[in-house]
């Protein structure tokens, strides 16, 4: 009985100890497996935030074709790229079985399309930012010296095909073209967790799949080359238009100056308002759009257009002047500035000649919360955002777009203005807690020039951030 009893216990024990160690090993795993899906979410969002901090000043067709600018035109590979799996950098079964460390291999026959890149130009290829293989997620090594790499990111970008707005500006419906400056952006977080081998299939890591679609807006794609938005629009010196030697020119299909009326429920239009501040012998000094004066209200069109309706609200316009360019501005300035000659500040440079990524291209973002007052020879290229007076004297070269978004007060009688590419003029205010429009400044003498240049508009737009319209975590059994 006594060794009866002692097997009985012991075969007891023995079960016990066996599910205890079971048990010890599934909590392993599902701690891993918990710890290694955390890593991946997180790798995966990482990728996507580094994706939106480069996409200023990179054009949306260049990622789409990668870095090489071709891609495969055959039927077959075009049907497959209007898919949804096609936003996918890999399959999911590659990600869940690649090398973590080390994925090179396991990624080499992936077409390079939809990379981020700076694009090609001339016969050399872009500088991809964000490679094929990845960008190692690492930290301080627990057991030893040095670091281990705990995850890694993958992004691809792609078109957002057979959406009406798309196929509006892409008929063909190309993946490879964008039609309506929207892109979708997929990031994929791997980590490595317990190695498992089922079915056949090796499962090496967790897998985190993340998107968003991202918009460049044409709110301010200018146009004419001077823009006054406004009830009415006052002179900003003693009169608004001085001489026979200013010059505004819109070209073969833009006007040479723009309104925008911000109260269309009233008789008064800020076209009025610089119409009867110009003498008939300067109608030839404001040229565009094969009229002279070439003025027009587009404030019609504006509110018809998805993104440049945004002009028409002034939380919008006070937002983006004093939260927004800030944020992103390579230059920030608080206060009233007086800059001169040789003492101005690097303000960028820019030629709408040249590729947007010519080597020699460096735009700028410059703010200036205050005045801005120059005098003497400056150029500088990119965006000068002003919410004070701009004013000054002397040489003043631009190549880009100037918004004076506050004041809206804007006086060129006293500079020899070269301004290629667009001017904005508005007045907002925030007045107690009240954002309103009030009446713009302008004055414009001398030997002001002020040109349209779509490039440089075009080049100035690419340098905003692109607008984050969507996010959504992808599944394997839930795409799209």
């Amino acid at each position: 009985m006594a060794a009866l009893i002692a097997l009985i216990t012991l075969s007891i024990f023995s079960l016990i100890a066996l599910y205890l160690v079971f048990t010890s090993a599934t909590s392993v795993r599902i701690s891993d497996n918990y710890e290694s899906e955390v890593q991946a979410s997180y790798a995966a969002k990482a990728g996507l935030n580094h994706t939106r901090d480069i996409l200023e000043g990179l054009n949306f067709n260049d990622l789409l074709k990668g870095p090489d600018g071709t891609y495969d035109s055959g039927a077959s590979y075009m049907a497959q790229a209007r898919t949804f799996s096609f936003r996918n950098l890999m399959s999911w079964a590659t990600a869940r079985s690649l090398n973590v460390l080390d994925p090179t291999s396991d990624l080499s026959a992936i077409p390079d399309d939809g990379l981020v890149n700076t694009g090609k130009l001339g016969g050399t290829n872009g500088t991809v930012l964000i490679p094929l293989t990845g960008i190692a997620q690492t930290a301080s090594n627990p057991y030893g010296s040095g670091t281990i790499t705990t995850s890694r990111y993958f992004v691809k970008v792609s078109d957002n095909n057979g959406e009406a707005t798309e196929l509006a500006g892409d008929a063909s419906d190309n993946p490879f073209f964008d039609g309506d400056s929207v892109i979708i952006v997929r990031s994929i977080g791997v980590a490595q967790t317990v190695r498992e081998f089922v079915a056949g299939t090796i499962r090496r890591n967790s897998v985190a799949v993340v998107e968003s679609r991202f918009r460049r807006r044409q709110t301010f794609a200018l146009d004419a080359p001077l823009v006054v938005q406004g009830d009415s629009i006052a002179p900003s010196a003693s009169n608004m238009f001085n001489g026979n030697s200013f010059s505004l020119d819109g070209g073969g299909s833009n006007y040479g100056i723009a309104t925008i009326d911000t109260n269309t429920s009233n008789g008064t239009t800020p076209t009025s308002s610089v119409m009867s501040n110009l003498d008939p012998n300067q109608y030839d000094n404001i040229t565009g759009n094969g009229i002279e004066p070439s003025v027009s209200d587009i404030t019609g069109t504006v509110g018809a257009d998805q993104d440049k309706s945004l002009l028409l609200s002034q939380e919008y316009l006070y937002n983006f002047a004093f939260n927004v360019v800030p944020a992103f501005a390579d230059a920030v300035y608080q206060g009233d500035q007086s800059w001169s000659g040789g003492s101005a500040p690097d303000m960028g440079f820019m030629d709408g000649t040249l590729p947007y990524n010519d080597p020699s291209q460096r735009p700028k973002t410059i703010f200036v919360n205050g005045d801005l007052n120059v005098s003497g020879d400056i150029s500088g290229g990119g965006i000068l955002v002003i919410t004070g007076k701009f004013s000054g004297s002397g040489h003043f070269h631009y190549d880009g777009i100037i918004l004076v978004i506050g004041e809206g007060d804007c006086d060129l009688s006293g500079l020899n203005y070269g301004i290629y590419g667009g001017l904005y003029v508005v007045n907002v205010q925030n007045v107690g807690g009240v954002i309103s429009f009030g009446t713009p400044k302008l004055t414009v003498s001398g030997n002001s020039e002020i040109t349209m240049n779509s490039a440089n508009i075009m080049m100035g737009i690419n340098m905003l951030p692109a607008a984050q319209l969507s996010w959504r975590e992808i599944h394997s059994d839930t795409d799209p």
